[in-house]
């Protein structure tokens, strides 16, 4: 588990909000597809966490605070090795 915050490049696709771009530790990864999205309420504070494919090899697990306007990286998910496990 990450668990750490990250810069996101975000459009909004029919009130969606839809991630294409992720900055971390000072690299950027490009968002080729959300492939799995949950929406969730906690103490009336509204959270999407969703698991993108990145151009190159891996996945993330991301988390849009809509209250606070800010993402957080749960997981990666390093494909070749399978490391990083994570479910939605």
């Amino acid at each position: 588990k990450i668990d750490e915050s990250v810069q996101v490049q975000a459009q909004t696709n029919k009130g969606r909000v839809v991630p294409v771009l992720v900055t971390w530790k000072g690299k950027s990864y490009t968002i080729a597809r959300v492939e799995k999205m949950r929406k969730q309420k906690i103490r009336g504070r509204q959270f999407e966490t969703m698991k993108v494919k990145v151009l190159a090899w891996r996945s993330m697990q991301l988390e849009l605070d809509h209250h606070q306007k800010s993402w957080r990286l749960l997981a990666i998910e390093d494909e070749r090795d399978n490391l990083s496990r994570f479910a939605l």
